[in-house]
């Protein structure tokens, strides 16, 4: 996936090519779009990550929240092809690409119709929504029905998230399909006026656009965050949606431009960052939601600066929007003016600035609730991992300047939610284990995103039962140090695993009836040592379904059991024995081949590295025995630390080797030279 320069929405077009387009008789879930009265489209920035010339599929990513369904609807009406909307076609499998296309043709014959149009393309949404919702059999057969109709002539451009298309497209190459991958980015620095010129123009019709003063107060703000955005992504985060959304939502509802554009002229680099800038954004929002209660607060003998307090704000909001509790009112005496404000107030609560038609305006306004109550109890679990899912905003927003105390379900959330974050060069690693002799679990969940914006949040976690951790999110970028049971949980049909999962517990157990090897791409010349992308290592008991429709290559999926436990049919061919008797001798060869496959560079020129508790829940020694030998390594000037990454010195980089003997890469024996004085002190302090 190389790094090339950004394209533009109308040059994407161009790229794809003519066409003369598909007609057909429509249907809402299969049919050519048409214009729609005041409809707007901002054209987005695309970058290519893979680059083919004449692709018969092109892959289009985003993170969340980014846009792809606008996207792809309007990829879809200028190049008069169909869209196909997975989110309401219940019936995807191998035969539903061929039955959504004798409907829109109206006829049987279809590839002849097909083999005379010029060009023809479908365009195709949603996967990541289809993926979760069928069982890995159909899947696999949806997808090879695409492969099918790419033979006819037929082009599909399809949308989803990262994870769903990278696991594709290792799919579609495999079978020889050639495939293109381009990546939905951000608004180009003028278009993120038009982006919000647009979005006020929707939500407020009567604001001039073109006065002076709210074009002064739009431009102080979309400047202030490009100020408080330095790095490489500081374009990706301005011209993201969501955000330009909040400043919409400053703009709407005639403020005050002028106090708006003192505000936030004066904020430069040296201000706070870009999360702590968009929460000030939300927090002005609301300021000014309460000035609009004084005058009634006022008539009913109510201190207005104490009414309609934020925290009452997200009461009313919670309340119509995702059925919580009745607002409390009990600071208000009386009973007859507490039924009177409730009344009066109920009318702002439905006008106000973070929601819109009945529902939230943006994934913005839905996170930041949900991360200013993620301790509390007016979301529920599945709404709650239903935003984590959405963006990666709840994951920015939630507080972390002390370690979190979290139940399950706001893990899963977390973790969501850094996930629905990852674009192109962003790396993640979540990892949870338990401390010694304590019954809670403690974790983190990060992402680096080149030079800027990374993050981390780190959290101790009660389970619901002891002694056992029940994951219902994400399976994947994840290390798991268990001393109990591990139970994996999927909301879909099927349940992936990986890439990138590591679980190690006493037991582990997973639900459902199928599983499926989410399969990551391993390019030539990358710095990939064959790491397996799925290892589970279970000391008492391993049990999985007895159904995989995505069996991986062999040694990219492990399952580490003792000798005494049986695995079955189709596990068996994947087991690795356990070494009961392993000596610390062996463990600390181990130790060093896990520090080679883990340590990565992420796509920077600079040491490789990796997390420190990634490391840890790798490898094969106790905490205390761990961070001994990491001493010993950083004291022979081997790795060196730089707050939570462990980083290989770029001196050591000629020494090192391959863990897991791939062919034609160095191996221990090839430099042990280098590495027995280093291995024979990390046992000798071992051994003390």
């Amino acid at each position: 996936m190389g790094e090339q320069a950004a394209t533009l929405f109308n040059d994407f077009l161009e790229i794809i090519g003519t066409q003369t387009g598909l007609n057909g008789l429509g249907s809402p879930q299969f049919e050519v779009p048409q214009a729609l009265p005041n409809e707007f489209f901002v054209p987005p920035v695309l970058l290519p990550n893979v680059e083919e010339s004449d692709p018969s599929i092109i892959l289009v990513s985003a993170r969340g929240a980014a846009g792809k369904s606008t996207v792809a609807r309007q990829l879809a009406l200028r190049l008069r092809s169909p869209l196909w909307k997975l989110e309401m076609d219940k019936a995807v499998s191998g035969t539903s690409l061929e039955h959504a296309l004798m409907q829109f043709l109206g006829t049987h014959q279809i590839k002849p119709v097909l083999r005379s149009a010029s060009q023809p393309i479908v365009v195709i949404d949603s996967l990541d929504e289809a993926r979760v919702r069928v069982s890995g059999t159909s899947w696999q057969e949806f997808v090879s029905s695409i492969e099918e109709f790419t033979a006819d002539g037929i082009q599909c451009i399809l949308f989803g998230r990262e994870r769903t298309l990278e696991d594709l497209w290792v799919n579609l190459t495999d079978a020889g399909v050639t495939v293109s991958w381009w990546e939905i980015s951000h608004f180009a620095p003028d278009r993120c006026r038009e982006y919000v010129d647009e979005v006020v123009r929707h939500r407020d019709p009567e604001t001039d656009r073109t006065s002076e003063k709210y074009t002064r107060a739009r431009d102080a703000l979309i400047d202030a965050l490009r100020r408080a955005a330095t790095g490489s992504h500081s374009e990706a985060f301005v011209g993201y949606p969501p955000v330009l959304d909040a400043v919409s939502a400053m703009l709407i509802k005639k403020p005050n431009y002028l106090a708006i554009r003192q505000s936030f002229e004066t904020i430069n680099q040296t201000s706070p960052d870009r999360i702590a800038l968009l929460k000030k954004i939300m927090e002005g929002l609301l300021e000014r939601e309460q000035t609009k209660v004084a005058p009634v607060a006022s008539e009913l003998g109510l201190p207005p600066a104490s009414s309609y307090l934020p925290p009452e704000q997200i009461q009313w909001l919670c309340h119509s929007l995702e059925k919580s509790p009745y607002p409390d009112m009990s600071h208000i005496d009386d009973e007859k003016i507490r039924n009177e404000y409730s009344e009066r107030v109920s009318s702002f609560a439905e006008e106000h600035a973070f929601r819109s038609e009945g529902q939230w305006a943006s994934p913005v306004f839905e996170a930041y609730v949900a991360a200013t109550e993620f301790n509390g109890n007016l979301f529920t679990s599945s709404r709650l991992l239903d935003i984590g899912q959405a963006s990666g905003l709840l994951f920015d927003f939630v507080d972390a300047k002390d370690e979190l105390i979290i139940e399950e379900a706001q893990f899963a959330a977390l973790h969501a939610s850094l996930i629905a974050s990852e674009w192109t060069k962003s790396s993640i690693d979540v990892a949870i284990s338990t401390p010694p002799e304590e019954e809670y679990f403690e974790g983190y969940v990060a992402i680096k995103r080149g030079d800027s914006g990374d993050r981390r949040v780190d959290f101790k976690l009660i389970p619901e039962t002891p002694d056992t951790l029940r994951l219902m999110g994400p399976l994947t970028h994840l290390t798991i140090d268990s001393r109990g049971r591990v139970e994996l949980t999927s909301r879909g049909a099927s349940l992936p695993l990986g890439p990138d999962l590591f679980i190690r517990g006493r037991d582990i157990r997973a639900e459902g009836t199928n599983v499926e090897i989410t399969r990551k791409h391993r390019s030539a010349g990358s710095d990939d040592s064959g790491e397996p992308n799925v290892v589970m290592e279970a000391s008492q008991e391993l049990i999985l379904p007895t159904e995989c429709t995505q069996l991986p290559p062999y040694g990219e999926l492990e399952l580490r059991v003792p000798k005494s436990l049986t695995l079955h049919y189709p596990w068996v061919s994947h087991r690795v024995d356990l070494d009961e008797d392993e000596g610390q001798d062996q463990k600390v060869v181990r130790l060093i081949n896990k520090l080679m496959n883990l340590t990565r560079n992420h796509g920077h020129r600079g040491e490789r590295g990796v997390f420190i508790m990634k490391f840890a829940g790798r490898q094969p020694f106790n905490t205390t025995d761990f961070h001994r030998a990491l001493t010993v390594l950083t004291n022979e000037g081997v790795v060196r630390i730089d707050e939570d990454i462990v980083f290989l010195r770029a001196e050591w980089e000629k020494y090192r080797y391959s863990g897991k003997r791939i062919p034609g890469q160095q191996q221990l024996e090839d430099v042990q030279y280098a590495w027995a004085p280093i291995i024979k002190a990390i046992q000798e302090e071992l051994n003390r």
